[in-house]
């Protein structure tokens, strides 16, 4: 999946999309100059263990996927310890619902992708969908579901060890906050309004545990399609050269599927089987 040599993706950078408790939040937006509407979106999360970095981080996917005709946005979100769960996830909810304001976006295929703290933010997205609790208040009757997530590298359940980041994240621990916990938690979220997820974990990360992306998959098993594979590399396999490619190949295959027809959504009427890519459906 890469531009072609004469690339027509272009990029606006800096757009405003959430204006709360003084701040503004800005993303970035690529896409195809030449592609033709309605498109889907992806919203691409980036990791920084809740606390640090900013949007530009997944520059190189959003342009791959832009090129295949995807609008692609890269958000800001709130940072710990300054702001705390759940401000981060509302600010990816209003990335999602801002795709959908766009009149070149197919509003019945969004899709996001995170990295590490990210893809606890898109996954948990998913799994919280227009929960009016967690919801932002800037685009009023658009919704924050998704039709497909992909997570890299992921915190999926917060009672399986926290670094000092992620409880400060949190605001505390698990034994002092046990709803927070489980409020931030995919794996306690999910239901089966959950979209067809795609999980990757690089077999040699040291930063987050690969069991983490293990007890996603089985929880998500009887409640969605969902494709699980431990990858060659560490907690930056994404963006790692040696590793770019099969993961973009992977992502865009699982999104090619999920995004192919307006409405795919939710459980496969079939499942458990190889499906028509060979890849299984765990």
């Amino acid at each position: 999946m890469n531009p072609p040599e004469e690339s027509t993706v272009t990029v606006r950078r800096d757009i405003p999309f959430h204006e709360v408790d003084g701040e503004t939040l800005l993303l970035d937006v690529y896409e195809d100059a030449t592609g033709t509407a309605p498109k889907p979106a992806a919203v691409l999360v980036r990791g920084g263990g809740f606390t640090v970095g900013d949007k530009g981080e997944f520059a190189r996917h959003a342009i791959d996927l832009a090129a295949d005709g995807y609008l692609v946005v890269e958000p800001q979100y709130r940072l710990a310890p300054e702001w705390t769960f759940p401000a981060p996830l509302v600010d990816v909810k209003a990335a999602i619902q801002w795709c959908r304001t766009q009149e070149q976006v197919d509003p019945q295929r969004v899709a996001a992708v995170g990295h590490s703290a990210g893809a606890n933010l898109a996954v948990l997205a998913a799994a919280t969908a227009d929960d009016p609790a967690l919801e932002p208040e800037q685009y009023p009757g658009a919704s924050s579901a998704l039709s497909a997530v992909v997570g890299y590298s992921g915190v999926y359940d917060f009672r399986m060890g926290l670094d000092d980041r992620r409880e400060t994240y949190l605001g505390g621990s698990p034994e002092d906050l046990p709803a927070a916990c489980d409020l931030a938690s995919p794996v306690e979220q999910a239901d089966m309004s959950m979209p067809p997820t795609l999980l990757l974990h690089g077999e040699d990360d040291g930063v987050v545990d690969p069991e983490q992306s293990a007890v996603l998959a089985e929880t998500l098993d009887p409640l969605t399609t969902v494709e699980h594979h431990v990858v060659p590399g560490g907690h930056g396999f994404p963006f790692d050269g040696a590793h770019y490619e099969a993961t973009d190949d992977l992502t865009a295959d699982f999104l090619g599927r999920r995004l192919s027809a307006p409405g795919d959504h939710g459980r496969d009427i079939a499942d458990g089987g190889p499906d028509e890519t060979g890849f299984s459906r765990r």
